[in-house]
């Protein structure tokens, strides 16, 4: 078996393509597998991708509102000469894990020698890349277009973290397909680093997971933790991705509620970190997560760990009522609501950490490379 991976967004040692990669690797081998990345990653010992694609999807510049922003169609043309580069015939399996708009109509233009099973994956919908609204409006359509022209030409697997590709103009159904993950241990024990102090351990733990952005409900988090309620019997641990020392610095001495680490952490060490918690924040904007689901979900859930969900984040939501259902609170976003619901949580949360448990075991079965790889519907 010989699988082509397309990965434009892998460009540093986290996201979804990272991750993806690392796994799939692990349970493939390195030798079936050839892995083509932005030109701005940096190969490592355990995934020695290539360094080759030209445009970055996480940079398109009408996401930025730069001043000069590069008209759609030159990012276009740039993707489908990458692309143009790649012999697909030498392949069985082709895989673009994350589809962003850019790099999938430029793959419906450039393929076509090529006899093997092509995987479409929206971990993140085309409503993720597509912030202004004309590119919007556009791209949303010719995404649509592209998708039906491939599946026309080639056997495609269609597949997403929700079961259906959501565009402005309709939703398309697809397949329930999860990235495969190694086994994970449920509920170790923290490493020293994640450890907090003796008068702090009788606290109820919420963690964040991440990158601090709004996007995320940071500044709700941070608002939050000032809450005299929410202060006396919480303590909040973020555990931010490197290069955040400064924001650790300012939020540890700003808040005696809140504990903060910012590091590398491999997989091992990250799952260690979110065991060290009692109830995981996903508490995200639903102008962000309205139709997404969160990597930081499916974590938890594997972890065993419950989580705290926007009530309007409603793909999150099923995912969670699918896979380990009673396993979540849900909460307006809002400070308020939110503090509210924590208190009345109290009293449930051995039951909602038991669901949660339950679903870690329904959750592995759709995370395996056999389940990743069985082109029928789940």
């Amino acid at each position: 078996m010989s699988i082509l991976v397309l990965a434009p967004t892998l460009k540093t040692q986290s996201g979804h393509d990272h991750a993806f990669c690392t796994e799939l690797i692990r349970y493939v081998g390195a030798s079936d597998i050839r892995i083509l990345a932005s030109k701005k990653f940096q190969p490592e010992p355990d995934l020695p991708a290539l360094p080759f694609f030209s445009v970055d999807p996480y940079a398109y510049q009408w996401i930025h509102q730069q001043k000069e922003p590069l008209p759609w169609k030159t990012l276009i043309r740039s993707a489908v000469q990458d692309l143009q580069r790649v012999d697909f015939s030498l392949y069985d399996k082709v895989i673009l894990h994350t589809a962003d708009p850019v790099y999938l109509i430029a793959l419906d233009r450039s393929l076509r020698q090529f006899g093997g099973l092509l995987y479409l994956g929206f971990t993140l919908p085309p409503t993720f890349w597509l912030r202004s609204s004309m590119a919007r409006k556009i791209l949303s359509i010719a995404s649509d277009i592209a998708i039906g022209s491939l599946r026309r030409r080639t056997r495609t697997v269609l597949y997403s973290e929700t079961g259906a590709i959501r565009f402005d103009h309709r939703s398309l159904k697809c397949l329930l397909k999860l990235a495969p993950v190694q086994s994970v241990a449920i509920g170790g024990i923290g490493t020293a680093a994640e450890r907090v102090p003796s008068d702090q351990s009788s606290r109820i733990k919420i963690g964040f997971f991440g990158a601090a952005l709004d996007d995320k409900g940071f500044q709700v988090l941070l608002q939050l933790a000032a809450d005299s309620a929410v202060s006396a019997r919480f303590l909040i641990k973020l555990f931010l991705p490197p290069g955040q020392q400064e924001l650790v610095e300012k939020v540890s001495s700003s808040n005696g509620v809140i504990w903060a680490n910012s590091e590398d952490r491999d997989l091992e060490t990250y799952f260690s970190c979110m065991s060290s918690v009692d109830l995981v924040y996903t508490l995200y904007s639903p102008d962000a997560y309205k139709d997404r689901m969160s990597g930081i979900v499916q974590d938890a859930i594997l972890a065993g760990k419950p989580l705290l969900v926007t009530s309007s984040c409603t793909e999150m939501r099923r995912f969670i009522d699918r896979v380990a259902p009673g396993a979540y609170i849900h909460a307006d976003y809002s400070v308020p609501n939110v503090a509210r619901r924590l208190a009345s949580a109290l009293e449930t949360l051995s039951k909602l950490s038991e669901h949660a448990r339950e679903g870690a075991e329904r959750l592995r079965k759709l995370k395996t490379i056999e389940a990743y790889f069985n082109p029928s519907t789940e």
